[in-house]
């Protein structure tokens, strides 16, 4: 979720039923509660998040950097990722292949829990609400419910649960969600950053209509991140460019990021295509329908199907015909519901352009340029058989990374069957995927009620089968220079009961490196133990049926019951993107060394206290852990070296982390009773809340069933480091604990270090919020800048810094600031005092560009220090040292901070600038640069004239540097490991 690492989002990513549907016969949908996921490029991500890169989940990070966009200290690392979890059938491929994704996201994605928060707030649940207000929260959201506004009413908005959104971007990764507050919508996230997030709504008349068109984040360095739209949205149109939306529901459920904007107000823009990911639906069906209850009645009969005023067939003789029941074969709602996504396909920066180009909704490659000048050329290409498969990797300048799958040649495993999670079992796939299931039928007949044993499903064999359950995952990658990775993977165990079970999702049981360079393989194995299993039960054909009844809405009050086999089953690890399993303890062994790594995590729980109402509910979260503790944290890691046939330990590292937890209340709201066909939900809806004609709340009961659910919210953090090294008989202790600042829980406030046989140390920081110890050695504007600080949300700048040592200080530095519209906030003076002595200024900077880069700086009061910036402020041009700015600006006949602004010079008038600097100033040293934009610098003038040379081959790689003379003094040749 980080915080760093620590807002990760792992959801129960299941498919979106409205409540209250209309039914229609021949159509029965599997119950179960309203998620609605983002986009599939979304999900690819998540699988990251939700499924986290760990020893602890028997994965291994596989990752290969493809283009670093660096601009005014920001850096945005275009990297490939493959998760090792193995293949399921039914998660979405991605525009970079199975199991692959392109990093960063350059989103907020939405995953919708229950109805938009932004037309639905999460109502108070710590009151007494009444049946009706959980009606009101499982209500569609759609048009349907306009029908309150023709009945002059006024329609109760609330939902049960918060809304998880999450922002993907390097270094900035937060959850958060929605909450109505005095009747205006604002962030809460889930654990506090320094980010100030804000949402942009346009309010519409029709509540329903309501958009959520937009985010602006505001980083700690007063960079701004906009997602989504520029101005409201008022209808679904198809000249949206920067939001993506389910194709259930018409609210947006990505927010693409627009452009960041630098405190000078120059920006990175970026735009996007549409990629359609037609996503597995999975939504095969067989519902039984049969006789259900009656709240008034023992039962209800063959015989109470005759309408007695009318002497026509009642509703309940309509819907399970003459035989007395129905098995009937059907689609629900799809597993996922096939959509398109928004990918990348500029980005464009102050000094170059990046360009994505796709062929059948596939990343082929991206190109960096520099004006018409080709930077750098990705270039990615897929198997021929199942078509989605990575298998090279060129990006220019260097060899291929090359990929091989298990059974890549082979299209035969792409109709095969799969286990209960979706992995390959190597069965036949039967058409339905469903397993037999043996059920109970009750028949009515007559005045009785038959019991009829039947079985249902089309016989698919489900169980894993460890020998299929790596079929297409990554098992060999071959890196530029000819070094290979080889994987080995084991299918997930856990013991239950005394019982040895085989768990969805694989597990790394070893790898191979190869190096060429030393000629020499690498072998690496890993051992698992204290499983932990994420659910409660092993999965069967039982946890595919959900049940639900259908209500005629007439006299009767009999209801009919339907159960639904669907083809996968709502246990988290499966409609999710969570782990099944993690371990507490891992042991990685090579030849002459081992490691032992322990880990603790916190799983969501799950309710399992009406098994009337779903035979299995597990997938009804009643505490959300996962988005505050998202991935498994190490609290040991110990070092052994192999003496003999025995280990000795080297080195152990020991942390302890600590945690604060805020509860937020919400309901899990299931659909529990449906209307017949002919009636609306909200009419149905009318029925069962009004009530005036007839008591169909008393005769059919509540239509929903509502579960307590708490989001948890809050921070986990480390507190201490213990590090103990080895030496003989000997040990070294190496300890540093950790104090947070209280309202800023991110900020370290002080670290104190402790080695074995010397003096504990503390560094204390302080930032605006704190009580600044040594504020009055600031100068008066200094001093109310710091308040500023806060303001603009610089809120993890540091304004002193002290070291101390038994109780008494050693040193202190102290940053005064000033405040620039153009350039943020920025240091004006740096001052240093040594133990209790006064403050001397060591750095003024006395001027900026208008990019926050220093043009001007004074050191200790005597040097002067003039730099030349352009390129848009983005490369160093010149450093002149020994003249002061007035001096360098009448040398240069221009403003030296203007300068920034220049885009590629002319190199004549650029030599030109430089020799008058030269003539003009010299006893001052000056040092000058000239690049090559986006590659690197290509030549350095020193003071003394000497010239170095920086030549680069066709793929910008550095290949040679020469002196003043033209020699060549250093050569590079590229050696690259995977």
């Amino acid at each position: 979720m980080d915080m760093k690492n620590i807002y990760r989002i792992i959801l129960i990513i299941i498919l979106c039923t409205g409540v209250l549907p209309v039914c229609a016969q021949g159509n029965y949908y599997a119950a179960m509660p309203d998620v609605t996921p983002p986009s599939p490029t979304s999900r690819v991500f998540q699988k990251f998040l939700g499924y986290p890169i760990s020893h602890a989940t028997g994965t291994i990070d596989i990752s290969i950097p493809l283009y670093t966009v660096e601009a005014y200290g920001l850096s945005l690392p275009l990297t490939l990722k493959y998760h090792s979890s193995g293949v399921r059938v039914q998660d979405p491929v991605g525009v970079v292949g199975r199991n692959w994704a392109l990093f960063p996201g350059f989103k907020i994605s939405r995953t919708i829990m229950g109805k938009p928060d932004e037309v639905y707030p999460v109502a108070d649940v710590s009151g007494n609400l009444s049946d009706n207000d959980y009606i009101y929260m499982s209500s569609s959201y759609s048009t349907d419910c306009d029908c309150w506004n023709k009945l002059g009413r006024i329609y109760p908005r609330m939902d049960g649960q918060y809304d998880i959104f999450q922002i993907n971007m390097p270094g900035m990764n937060a959850s958060f969600i929605l909450q109505r507050v005095n009747g205006v919508d604002v962030v809460k996230q889930i654990s506090d950053t320094p980010l100030k997030i804000i949402p942009k709504l346009d309010s519409s008349t029709n509540f329903i209509n309501t958009r959520l068109y937009g985010f602006e984040v505001l980083d700690d360095k007063g960079v701004r991140y906009v997602f989504g739209e520029e101005n409201p949205v008022h209808t679904l149109s198809k000249t949206l460019k920067y939001v993506e939306t389910q194709s259930y529901g018409s609210c947006f459920c990505g927010w693409m990021l627009r452009e960041i904007i630098f405190p000078g107000d120059t920006k990175i823009s970026f735009t996007y295509q549409s990629i359609r990911e037609d996503v597995p639906l999975f939504n095969n069906t067989i519902t039984v329908l049969d006789n259900g209850a009656s709240v008034v009645r023992a039962g209800c009969y063959h015989d109470d199907m005759i309408n007695t005023s009318t002497g026509s067939d009642s509703s309940f003789w309509r819907i399970l015909g003459s035989k007395g029941y129905q098995v009937t074969e059907g689609n629900g709602h799809p597993f996922y519901y096939a959509n398109t996504s928004q990918v990348p396909d500029s980005i464009i920066m102050p000094n170059g352009l990046i360009d994505f180009d796709y062929t059948e909704n596939k990343l082929t490659s991206f190109c960096v340029k520099q004006a018409s000048t080709l930077v750098r050329k990705v270039q990615l290409t897929y198997d021929t058989v199942t078509g989605n498969l990575l298998k090279n990797v060129h990006i220019s300048g260097e060899d291929d990374y090359k990929f091989t799958y298990k059974n890549e040649t082979s299209s035969d495993y792409l109709h095969s069957g799969f286990d209960w999670w979706g992995y390959y079992n190597g069965t036949t796939r039967v058409s339905s995927n469903l397993p037999t299931l043996n059920l109970e039928i009750r028949k009515t007949n007559g005045s009785i009620n038959v019991p009829l044993n039947q079985s249902i499903g089309s016989r698919a064999i489900r169980t894993p089968n460890a020998a299929y359950m790596d079929i297409y995952s990554l098992v060999e990658m071959t890196s530029p220079t000819k070094g290979k990775l080889k994987i080995n993977y084991e299918p997930h165990r856990f013991t239950m009961q005394g019982k040895d079970f085989i768990v969805g999702g694989l597990r790394v049981k070893s790898t191979e490196l190869y190096d060429p360079v030393s000629a020499k393989t690498i072998v690496k194995s890993y051992m698992y133990e204290d499983t932990h299993f994420m659910g409660k039960n092993y999965p069967d054909e039982t946890n595919l049926l959900t049940t639900r009844y259908i209500c005629p809405l007439d006299d009767g009050s009999c209801k009919v019951r339907q159960r639904t086999l669907s083809v996968f089953s709502n246990l988290p690890d499966v409609r999710g993107n969570s782990n099944s399993v993690w371990y507490g303890k891992i042991t990685e062994t090579a030849a002459d060394w081992k490691k032992v790594y322990r880990y603790d995590f916190r799983s969501d729980e799950y309710d399992n206290t009406y098994p009337d109402h779903f035979p299995s509910l597990e997938y009804v979260v009643s505490k959300t852990n996962r988005i505050l503790y998202s991935t498994p944290w190490l609290l040991s890691e110990s070092s052994y070296k192999k003496s003999g046939t025995a280990y000795e330990k080297v080195q152990t590292l020991t942390n302890i982390y600590e945690k604060s937890e805020i509860e937020l209340k919400g309901a899990v709201v299931s659909p529990y009773l449906f209307a017949w066909r002919g009636y609306s939900s909200c009419q149905f809806l009318e029925k069962l809340t009004v009530c005036y004609r007839n008591d169909y709340c008393d005769l059919y009961g509540s239509p929903v069933r509502a579960f307590p659910y708490r989001l948890v919210t809050g921070y986990h953090r480390l507190k201490s480091t213990c590090k103990t090294t080895y030496q003989s008989s000997d040990s070294i202790v190496e300890k540093s604990v950790f104090a947070y600042d209280t309202e800023r829980p991110y900020n370290i406030i002080s670290k104190s270090s402790l080695c074995s046989g010397g003096a504990e140390q503390v560094e204390r920081t302080y930032y605006s919020n704190n009580t600044i110890p040594d504020k009055e050695s600031l100068t008066t504007s200094q001093r109310s800048a710091i308040q500023l600080l806060t303001s603009r949300n610089y809120l993890t700048t540091p304004v002193q810094q002290t070291m101390e040592k038994k109780d008494k200080r050693l040193y202190s530095v102290l940053r005064g600031y000033s405040s620039s519209l153009s350039s943020g906030m920025v240091v004006e003076d740096q001052y240093y005092c040594k133990g209790t002595d006064k403050y001397e200024k060591r750095i003024s900077y006395n001027k900026y560009d208008i990019y926050g880069n220093p043009v001007y700086i004074n050191k200790d009061g005597a040097e002067k220090v003039v730099y030349l910036w352009g390129y848009k402020g983005q490369y160093l041009l010149a450093e002149i040292k020994g003249a002061t700015y007035e001096e360098v600006k009448k040398a240069l006949m221009v403003d030296p901070a203007s300068m920034s602004s220049c885009i590629l010079p002319s190199m004549p008038l650029y030599l030109n600038m430089i020799d008058n600097l030269y003539k003009a100033l010299p006893s001052a040293l000056i040092t000058s640069y000239t690049y090559h934009p986006l590659i690197g610098a290509s030549g350095i003038i020193s003071p003394n004239k000497a010239k170095t040379t920086f030549e680069y081959n066709s793929d910008s790689q550095l290949i040679r540097i020469k002196d003043t003379e033209g020699k060549t003094m250093e050569e590079y040749q590229y050696h690259f490991r995977p």
